[in-house]
């Protein structure tokens, strides 16, 4: 579906690409109570693909259909088959949360008026944000300026970023006074040079641990899409969402991957202290990119279980609003 964002995304942007993958409208899930819906966002370099991988037994969507939940897939702006803006600078992570945010909302109210194609009108039981990497950035902004969502689920993220990569001025970078905002899209210029930026091709055990079969190795190449270069690098940056993140006041579910690039594991829950819910789980073997995993079920299994409960308990019902 395409969404239109035009009133809060900058200038060149009038759509958002959503995808919506639900259970078959006679399921058990439709006809017992409402279905949850989960809002999956990709991360850095990487389109709405990731979460629904053209492999067998690679589909978290799929997965998640399976076990009665519906799931939005989103490309951000910039990102797939979304509209690029004008200036790409623009991208900094609040205004990418802001153009999300807007667009969920308008997919929620579609649900519920029954304009999706092929769905009954929906108001569902609990409304959940899902994000992997730099989309967990994102993920944290959004919900801690717009609250939209009954519980996050963080994939592959961490609050320390990836100060091994920086140089002494930009780990200071959150320390200096004034907007940090100016200061990351002025660092992302200098290292990106160009504002949806091509990463280089080329694996890494801390991306993937394990070897893929080849069918899971194409379908994450599938995936793949420009960097929107100030949100990659607000994710470099030590403490770059610690102020939104203290604000996040919802359940929280962290997953991360045994040789994730996110590291110091058990640091993480620390960063959400409104928080009273806060879950931490390490996928045993795995690197970054979860869903390509051996174990990938584990984790989808813990996600699944989480929202679930979090539905069941009728946590999540506060954020149903567009």
């Amino acid at each position: 579906m395409r969404v239109d964002v035009s009133d809060v995304a900058p200038a060149g942007c009038r759509t958002l690409a959503m995808e919506v993958v639900a259970p078959a409208a006679d399921a058990p899930a439709w006809l017992a109570d409402p279905p949850a819906v989960l809002f999956c966002f990709p991360g850095g370099g990487m389109s709405r693909r990731y979460f629904d991988l053209a492999a067998p037994g690679y589909s978290f969507a799929e997965y998640a259909c399976e076990r009665g939940f519906v799931t939005v897939l989103a490309d951000h702006p910039g990102v797939g088959d979304s509209d690029v803006p004008d200036d790409g600078w623009t991208l900094t992570p609040e205004t990418v949360a802001r153009v999300n945010a807007a667009a969920a909302g308008q997919m929620l109210a579609a649900l519920a008026a029954g304009a999706v194609a092929g769905l009954p009108p929906l108001r569902p039981a609990a409304v959940i944000g899902v994000a992997h990497s730099a989309g967990a950035l994102v993920l944290i902004h959004h919900q801690a300026r717009r609250r939209q969502f009954g519980g996050v689920i963080l994939l592959g993220w961490c609050g320390r970023g990836l100060p091994e990569y920086l140089d002494d001025s930009e780990r200071a970078l959150t320390s200096l006074p004034g907007p940090l905002t100016p200061r990351l899209v002025e660092g992302a210029k200098r290292r990106f040079g160009d504002p949806l930026h091509t990463l280089p091709r080329g694996g890494s055990q801390m991306l993937v641990a394990n070897s893929m079969p080849a069918g899971a190795h194409q379908a994450l190449a599938g995936t793949r899409s420009p960097l929107l270069a100030v949100v990659g690098y607000a994710s470099l940056i030590p403490g770059s969402v610690r102020p939104a993140a203290a604000i996040v006041d919802v359940p929280v579910f962290i997953g991360v991957g045994e040789h994730d690039i996110a590291t110091g594991h058990h640091a993480i829950p620390a960063e959400f202290p409104a928080s009273r819910d806060v879950t931490l789980f390490v996928l045993a073997g795995a690197g970054h990119n979860h869903n390509v995993e051996p174990g990938r079920e584990d984790l989808w299994a813990r996600v699944t279980d989480w929202a679930g409960d979090l539905t069941r308990r009728g946590a999540g019902q506060a954020a149903v609003r567009t």
